[in-house]
């Protein structure tokens, strides 16, 4: 089989690339990545999503159609519930596959195996395997997914170094990796924080096993697992920061309770708290401007 899928590079494809990609591959299909978001993405996504929809959703539509007009037919969509226990992703996210084959021609199949780990920490994998069965037999599965396993785990551990901050002065940026990790979506934001000199370390570099534990203290556990590897990330790392820079999609409830949480905790601290928030009318200048005077902020803080 040399089939090709297309995968829109949105969402949770920042978390999953190696391993959606390289188990394809393994079951014999022929991956195909939307390229990064670009401005025809975006507005691809924008006229034709739902206004409502967050700016990422927006995205992800916009990389669905684009993948299409390129002659695809096969779109790798999984169905996101759940990647910890007792803990959800997003409400889009549960229906995203609905959502998005709305939008699409009925000739387009979309391959949406649920990801649930509120059923158990093994209910990814049987999943992944249950849809692998769909094209190869089992042992040649299973090793397609033990394959693919390994190059996600050897990412997640290359990103997992909570010593990178190089001193001076140094930020630490919360906010989910389908924003922190787009460039177009946020404005370039990391390297306009390298260009001012900034250090800068996010909570993708602190796995569940620290960032579970650390968000224990608050009253309630989150029902978001981005809210609470943001707070346990801000926990482990709040005595090595001078700032936290937040960022979220326009119209989030659940970044918006992120972003009380987590200024809750640095009003006790000698760390600063700038909470941007995101959508398409977005201002590279004025970006710009509030990441400066959020810098220099900082560094009058240091020599104060």
């Amino acid at each position: 089989m040399n089939c090709k899928i297309g995968i829109p590079r949105a969402l949770y494809y920042f978390h999953f690339f190696p391993l959606w990609e390289t188990f394809l591959a393994e079951l014999g299909f022929e991956p195909v990545v939307s390229p990064p978001t670009n401005q025809d993405i975006l507005q691809r996504g924008l006229s034709t999503c739902v206004e409502s929809a967050c700016l990422p959703l927006k995205a992800f539509v916009g990389h669905a159609t684009f993948l299409v007009e390129q002659g695809l037919d096969l779109l790798f969509v999984p169905q996101v519930i759940s990647v910890f226990r007792k803990e959800y992703t997003c409400p889009y996210l549960l229906g995203l596959p609905d959502l998005v084959r709305s939008y699409l021609p009925a000739t387009v199949r979309l391959f949406s195996p649920v990801l649930d780990a509120r059923r158990g920490k093994g209910q990814p994998t049987f999943s992944y395997l249950r849809f692998g069965l769909q094209f190869k037999p089992p042992l040649q599965a299973f090793k397609a997914w033990r394959r693919a396993k390994a190059v996600q785990d050897e990412l997640e551990k290359a990103q997992q170094n909570t010593n990178s901050l190089p001193g001076g002065l140094n930020i630490l940026l919360l906010g989910p990796r389908y924003l922190t990790d787009d460039a177009y979506l946020n404005g370039n934001l990391l390297r306009k924080l390298e260009e001012l000199g900034t250090g800068v370390i996010t909570a993708a570099a602190y796995p569940d096993a620290i960032t579970w534990p650390a968000a224990r203290f608050l009253a309630k556990p989150p029902y978001w697992t981005s809210t609470r590897r943001a707070v346990g990330a801000l926990e482990q790392a709040i005595n090595r920061i001078d700032g936290v820079l937040s960022i979220a999609p326009f119209g989030c409830g659940a970044h918006a309770m992120q972003g009380v949480l987590v200024g809750s905790r640095i009003s006790g601290s000698k760390a600063a708290h700038l909470q941007i928030y995101l959508d398409e009318h977005t201002s590279p200048v004025g970006l710009v401007t509030r990441l400066e005077a959020f810098c220099d902020l900082l560094e009058r803080k240091m020599s104060g």
